[in-house]
């Protein structure tokens, strides 16, 4: 069932004075690890800028260092650090700060397979989200002994602290005058570019609404899609708030 609310998210210049904008949201879709939202009232600028700070900003926790004891399995040592690191993690990250560390540790013995859910933390607060991700498989007699830093980051220093991919376009609507005919590649290059289940007859064509679209977020796991984007535009308000600071002081 879709609902809506309305949400504060920026302010906007015009003229001599100051007018707030407020972004109408509706949840078209959603399940455990993707939303599908609808944003009217805004522009292109507003919505890029809760899609980078969803995918750039948001504190999330990865593995960053791999000290590894014992590895007597096929897979190259640098090949298993490279999963290990981008396995995402579900943690709770207040009370941290960015460049907290939080000790993890892999020991499994063949022949078996190694799944994510085997990374232990000393830390109940973390996890693994996806606990059934294939990391390698050791044969008989083979054995793996490692340590993890897991540490606190943001997807700015690299993408395995990114909890999501966040994706946005206008909102299409089918429009046409009456009696008029469009080429048929017309119309396919548009639907290229948004959705092909768009039901367009002959003599329609596809227009976007600048002010509206339609926005996605897939989670990692880290999060859940509405706690990613409920935390990008408090970050996004933070970051207004601090910058008009700036500015005062300035003047």
């Amino acid at each position: 069932m879709s609902h809506r609310h309305h949400m504060t998210v920026a302010e906007e210049r015009k003229g001599t004075g100051v007018r707030g904008i407020k972004m109408d949201v509706k949840v078209l879709e959603e399940n455990e690890t993707t939303v599908k939202l609808i944003l009217k009232n805004t522009t292109h600028a507003m919505v890029n800028a809760v899609r980078r700070s969803i995918m750039s900003g948001i504190p999330v926790a990865a593995i960053e260092d791999v000290h590894i004891y014992e590895s007597t399995g096929v897979m190259f040592d640098e090949m298993l650090a490279a999963r290990l690191g981008l396995t995402p993690l579900k943690m709770d990250t207040k009370g941290y700060k960015l460049g907290d560390k939080v000790k993890l540790v892999l020991e499994k013995e063949g022949p078996c397979t190694v799944y994510s859910k085997d990374i232990k933390s000393t830390d109940p607060k973390i996890e693994v989200a996806k606990p059934n991700i294939i990391i390698t498989k050791l044969g008989e007699n083979q054995k793996l002994k490692i340590e993890m830093d897991a540490v606190v980051g943001t997807g700015k220093q690299h993408s395995k602290w990114q909890p999501a991919l966040a994706s946005y376009i206008e909102m299409p609507t089918i429009k046409g005058e009456k009696g008029k005919s469009y080429k048929a590649d017309v119309i396919e290059t548009i639907l290229d570019e948004s959705q092909r289940d768009l039901p367009v007859s002959k003599g329609q064509i596809i227009e976007y609404d600048p002010t509206t679209f339609v926005f996605t977020v897939e989670s990692h796991g880290n999060l859940t899609p509405k706690e990613l984007f409920a935390q990008a535009i408090e970050s996004i308000k933070v970051k207004s708030e601090d910058f008009r600071k700036e500015l005062k002081n300035l003047s």
